[in-house]
């Protein structure tokens, strides 16, 4: 890493601009089964390096809802399959968050995972907030 490059990751993060937590796209039937009645969420592709910087867990629902409603606090990762990805295993059960929608568009959506921090997750009006 450059040193410039360096400063402003490390003055990013000192600022708590860390990206700790995965917001994670899901349909209703998978919100419901596994996010809140199984607390773990299947076949996350996320690269190992993010493994141990990751400490919490997101859920957009998808239409019609289009908003972030819950997340939760990871406990461990596990292998999933052969194709790199990951059982999330939370700490305990999902919270109620928001809800934080997605945005103005009718037509947007949330189509893969996208990292933020806690504190702009917790502080969050609307999706566009997390990303600043």
């Amino acid at each position: 890493m450059s040193g410039a490059l360096h400063k402003r990751t490390r003055a990013r993060e000192a600022r708590g601009v860390s990206r700790d937590t995965v917001i994670v796209p899901a349909h209703e039937e998978g919100f419901k089964q596994v996010f809140l009645g199984q607390d773990c969420w299947y076949a996350l592709r996320i690269s190992e390096g993010m493994l141990d910087k990751v400490r919490y867990i997101a859920v957009y629902q998808i239409a019609p809802v289009r908003a972030i409603t819950h997340y939760a606090e990871v406990h461990h990762f596990e292998p999933y399959g052969e194709d790199g990805k990951f059982r999330v295993v939370f700490s305990g059960k999902a919270m109620p968050i928001g809800p934080i929608p997605y945005g103005a568009v009718p037509t947007g959506s949330m189509q893969g995972p996208r990292y933020t921090n806690i504190a702009k997750l917790r502080a969050a009006k609307t999706f566009a907030d997390l990303l600043k």
